[in-house]
């Protein structure tokens, strides 16, 4: 019996990581399929070029799947070649009939292969990020217009500092989400890139072999790929794969951001908000009975640590000469875990985002913990306004703020009678200005701008 080597193909843990779609399109009968689907669109846009005759390429193409050349056998003939291409062109080759296997691969080199292959693989993958994002966002834009008017403190330097509502930080974390859809939108154009140019990359075996034909040649392949064609050279130039990692670590970032709000808004003291927990069969603690952890959220934050390990690592290759091998073990090592993990991220917070538990009630009750204290900066501005000495009112109110909190009188009591401020306000206007609903600036109108766009 085989034996899982890395968690996510673990029979217990696998099925925590990485969306299906995702998985499969780094599968290794996959990764060959492509190669076969590479190679059948090359054959046949030589034939209508005039490069190989025709019926060498319906035959190439008639033998062009994983049934006539499979991945046992390509593996079998690698054992002795120590080159992936290779094994796939000999084991294609022995499927033809004919003399059509002496056509397959004619005057391309292995990167032409990869490279492209590996864009097309960037470029499903990109799409069922793209739809995950969409439905994230929704998510949140549903959590944001209907928690839009309920009050909980927001935080800064983990300390409360003035009221929000969650509905804004819903908002703030769907915008999130719209940066990262537009930065693959605007990527694409540099990401899915493919190369048919031959050994270094200036097309001279497709020159000798069609004149004039080769970067038209080029264009139709990738065309048939759903890829553009590149200006020159790509092979040299990995910067494009960084920056599809360096993307994924951007989205690492902001999911485990808002994982890290949810964690501490879960915390027992805050309760203010509760990832999805399945009470009759979800367990918490071999022990504690009682407890309901965040295992989503604990699970993205780790998940996005290890995606921008591995997006740092990638940064720290590049491509000598114009070629050599060095990066290409680190793709094969870390852009399929990378695009897995991601999925996995995708998935965990698509189901944390859909069912996620508010707790209005305990929101206001925190917001209250300061007992007015957090309304000082209203009470300092009006004051400001009345005297025109903003100074002088932010002093004399830090004074009470300080004098409230030391001496464990409520701010909103303390206020009313406290010297130097209550001469400027009557009680109401003071009640008025320390009511945490009245000092929510542009809350609607943001909001709707996230929402609506």
């Amino acid at each position: 019996m085989g034996m899982a080597l890395h968690v996510m193909d673990s029979q217990i843990y696998g099925e925590d990581f990485g969306h299906p779609k995702v998985r499969e399109i780094f599968e290794e009968a996959s990764i060959l399929n492509d190669w076969i689907q590479f190679e059948v669109a090359l054959a046949e846009v030589q034939a209508e070029l005039g490069f190989i005759p025709a019926e060498a390429a319906r035959e190439i193409k008639a033998k062009g799947n994983l049934e006539h050349v499979p991945l046992a056998r390509v593996a079998g003939i690698y054992r002795k070649t120590m080159l992936s291409s290779v094994s796939m062109i000999r084991a294609f080759k022995e499927a033809c009939e004919g003399n059509a296997g002496e056509y397959i691969h004619l005057g391309a080199t292995t990167q032409d292969c990869f490279d492209t292959t590996l864009a097309m693989r960037l470029k499903k993958v990109l799409e069922v990020f793209l739809a995950d994002l969409q439905e994230v966002r929704a998510n949140l834009n549903h959590l944001a217009d209907k928690y839009r008017n309920v009050l909980m403190a927001g935080i800064t330097h983990g300390q409360q500092a003035l009221p929000v509502t969650f509905g804004y930080n819903a908002a703030i974390w769907s915008e999130m989400m719209a940066g990262h859809i537009e930065r693959i939108q605007e990527a694409k154009k540099r990401i899915l890139v493919g190369t048919v140019a031959g050994a270094v990359g200036n097309s001279a075996s497709f020159c000798l072999l069609g004149g004039g034909n080769a970067l038209e040649m080029q264009r139709r392949v990738l065309h048939r790929l759903g890829l553009q064609p590149p200006r020159i050279n790509l092979q040299p130039r990995i910067e494009r794969l960084t920056e599809f990692m360096q993307i994924l670590a951007l989205m690492s970032v902001s999911f485990e951001k808002i994982a890290d709000d949810i964690f501490l808004f879960q915390r027992s003291e805050f309760a203010q908000a509760e990832e999805p927990f399945d009470t009759e069969h979800q367990i918490s603690s071999s022990t504690m009975p009682q407890k309901r952890n965040p295992f989503r959220c604990e699970t993205i934050k780790a998940l996005s640590k290890k995606v921008r390990s591995n997006a740092n690592g990638f940064a720290e290759v590049h491509m000598r000469d114009l070629r050599d091998h060095t990066p290409f073990c680190l793709e094969d090592l870390v852009i399929a875990e990378s695009c897995i993990l991601t999925s996995s991220i995708l998935e965990f917070f698509k189901f944390v985002s859909a069912g996620l538990v508010i707790k209005p009630e305990n929101m206001r009750r925190n917001l209250g913990l300061s007992h007015g204290l957090i309304m000082a900066e209203p009470l300092m501005l009006a004051l400001a306004k009345k005297t025109g000495r903003k100074e002088t009112g932010f002093a004399l109110v830090h004074k009470a703020a300080m004098a409230s909190f030391e001496q464990g009188v409520p701010f909103d009591q303390f206020v009313l009678e406290y010297p130097g401020i209550r001469e400027h306000f009557s009680r109401e206007e003071l009640r008025n200005l320390i009511d945490p609903a009245n000092y929510l600036g542009m809350n609607d109108q943001l909001i709707n701008d996230v929402i609506n766009d």
